[in-house]
């Protein structure tokens, strides 16, 4: 829990009320309170008179951010002038608690926000996974991909993009039954999970059985390296079925690569287009674990 307030007073009650039930961060104005915010925030208390300025242009900027647009924020105030608390309520105040505090009230209005804060990010979470293979799902690619690909533009960096698809899904579920094609689904999804796990790599299921790694910071051949990588994977992993179990069916997969330096003459889509035509060569082939780069 962040709490902005200058009070010293205010502090030591607020200290004594949550301190117990929440890890407080305390901030006595603004600019350090914008230095302490990160995304282990589950909510703020915060004070509308601060030294350094009205609390309502913290909330402003909490209310116009993408990461804690959604954070309750509690103001504190010793004000409870009808017009305070309509302005703190029209910024995108959560509630709005008067000083000096109750301690029943007090506590139990956090412990509610905080549980429906938690409520909020797992329903979040949710959204953004493919049920069947737990990794992201389309929605999730797409937010990543835009802000990977705005980040590699001010960095001047490049982006590298494997597209997958497995090759004859249909006659494997045609041939073996849905459950052994949701079971090769599965098997790839956590393949691509091992060989994709530095900071910043994204895997996800686009649909059906396509699926795709977003690579930040690799050229073209950083990301041949690593779809070839996944390929040498995929084949110890269908090498060993036979051992593990005779319900494993064997599978292979066709593979995509593209990378671009982002600019303002390119945009996210041509990394993608790349990357889909690079995967058709790759089917055209034949499939069987090839990968295909877009030179």
């Amino acid at each position: 829990m962040l709490i902005v307030e200058d009070e010293p007073v205010g502090i030591a009650s607020l200290v004594g009320i949550l301190g117990d039930a929440c890890e407080l961060i305390i901030s006595q104005n603004l600019a350090e309170a914008r230095g302490l915010l990160s995304g282990e925030i589950d909510t703020v208390l915060l004070d509308l008179y601060l030294p350094d300025g009205s609390g309502l242009v913290f909330l402003n900027e909490l209310r116009a951010s993408e990461r804690y647009a959604y954070v309750p924020v509690i103001c504190i105030s010793a004000s409870d002038n009808t017009r305070d608390i309509e302005e703190a309520f029209r910024h995108g105040a959560t509630d709005y608690v008067l000083k000096p505090f109750n301690k029943t009230i007090l506590s139990s209005k956090v412990s509610t926000f905080i549980d429906l804060k938690r409520k909020t990010d797992m329903l979040a979470e949710a959204a953004l996974i493919d049920p069947l293979t737990g990794i992201g799902n389309r929605r999730l690619f797409n937010q990543q991909l835009d802000l990977e690909w705005r980040r590699a533009s001010r960095q001047n960096n490049t982006l590298g993009l494997v597209l997958i698809d497995l090759d004859h899904f249909k006659q494997i579920n045609d041939q073996h039954g849905h459950a052994q094609g949701d079971l090769c689904l599965q098997k790839l999804a956590a393949t691509m999970n091992t060989s994709f796990a530095r900071a910043g790599e994204v895997v996800a299921r686009l649909g059906g059985d396509e699926f795709v790694a977003l690579i930040p910071g690799a050229d073209l051949q950083s990301t041949v390296l690593a779809a070839n990588n996944l390929i040498q994977s995929i084949r110890a992993e269908c090498q060993s079925c036979p051992k593990r179990a005779k319900t494993c069916t064997p599978f292979t997969i066709s593979v995509g690569c593209s990378a671009i330096q982002p600019s303002s003459l390119s945009n996210a889509a041509e990394l993608v287009e790349a990357a889909d035509r690079s995967l058709y060569e790759a089917k055209e082939d034949g499939g069987r674990n090839c990968v295909r780069p877009l030179f």
